[in-house]
């Protein structure tokens, strides 16, 4: 039997390798309305790009550029660095998810603290993910105006000095928190409205000039759904935007260049 020649060979390689990358690395599109990635060639100044839609961050203080989970990241050293957000969109009745990739350090549990929020005005709606005073515990909770909420937190401490993935939804009444790919607490949530249209949003305080966060952040992403477990594992697997093999798939490339070249020359 005739051995396919070399340039057809490296061609379905090629095209396996891809469907591999796109199947491991992808992340749930559907849904998703802005993505913070905290990565060198996303930050310009005082800017964080927005990779998947038009609302870009303002950087606030001066937090540093540290290794990622995936690329960089930001580490927050309190008050007053954090990152402001445009308003992302108007949550109100409807699903929302919000997620990250976080890192805390066991002597970073000072005071409360939080990751994102959409509140600026304890009288209006709103809701906010963080950690609990005084402890690694994550908190969430929705809010309504004049002080009526649904707040809880987690059973485990997450100040550990290690990387976490975070997945906080909320779909009419129930609100889940899923860490690391696993669901780990559901609770009642606010039905109702919990704002988000008329005010800013914040990456790493509590949205009223407070409770900042002392750790790193990366991964951000929100969503206008409230995302099935399937798609929260996806999500913890995914390896991000960009496609980073490592080293095959440009050997590959190289062969088929390699290969065009001396038919070129014959």
């Amino acid at each position: 039997m005739k051995s396919q020649p070399l340039i057809v060979q490296i061609g379905v390689t090629l095209i396996c390798t891809l469907i591999t990358i796109i199947a491991v690395e992808a992340y749930v599109p559907d849904g998703l309305v802005s993505y913070y990635r905290f990565d060198e060639d996303d930050i310009a100044g005082d800017t964080v790009k927005d990779v998947v839609g038009d609302k870009d961050g303002t950087i606030v203080g001066q937090p540093k550029a540290i290794e990622g989970h995936l690329g960089e990241a930001l580490e927050f050293g309190g008050q007053p660095e954090c990152v402001e957000l445009p308003s992302i969109f108007n949550i109100g009745e409807s699903p929302a998810s919000y997620e990250a990739w976080f890192l805390k350090q066991p002597d970073s549990r000072i005071g409360w603290q939080y990751l994102l929020t959409n509140k600026t005005d304890f009288n209006d709606h709103f809701f906010r993910l963080g950690f609990n005073q005084n402890t690694g515990q994550l908190r969430y909770y929705t809010e309504q105006a004049n002080n009526v909420r649904k707040a809880w937190v987690t059973d485990a401490d997450y100040a550990d000095g290690k990387w976490h993935h975070v997945i906080a939804t909320r779909e009419a009444d129930v609100a889940k928190l899923y860490v690391d790919g696993v669901l780990v607490k559901e609770e009642e949530a606010m039905a109702g409205d919990i704002g988000g249209g008329g005010t800013n949003w914040y990456i790493a305080q509590n949205g009223n000039t407070a409770e900042y966060l002392i750790g790193a952040v990366d991964e951000v992403r929100i969503y206008k759904k409230a995302l099935t477990l399937e798609e929260v594992e996806q999500n913890f697997e995914s390896q991000g935007l960009a496609v980073q093999p490592t080293g095959k798939l440009s050997l590959i490339w190289g062969q088929i260049k390699a290969l065009q070249s001396y038919r070129s020359l014959r």
